[in-house]
């Protein structure tokens, strides 16, 4: 995969996050077309980024429990 693919992955993750729509691990992995355990390694990148992520047993989702803003951080790669 190259960088740049990564960069999107992990762009339309934080989307699927702040919108509070990812589904499980295994769901998660499905729509990002990676494995269950790729899915943690891109949330622990988030998180090392300063994403603070929660999970919501209720609605079976992983969500954003702060404000985040991966594309300015995106935007200083490029």
């Amino acid at each position: 995969m190259s960088y740049s693919d990564y960069l999107e992955k992990l762009l339309y993750l934080v989307d699927l996050l702040d919108h509070g729509n990812t589904g499980s691990a295994d769901i998660l992995a499905a729509k990002l077309n990676v494995s269950r355990r790729t899915v943690f390694r891109y949330l622990d990148e988030l998180w090392m980024q300063g994403a603070v992520i929660g999970f919501s047993k209720i609605k079976n989702t992983f969500y954003l429990k702060n404000e985040f803003n991966f594309k300015g951080i995106y935007a200083k790669v490029l």
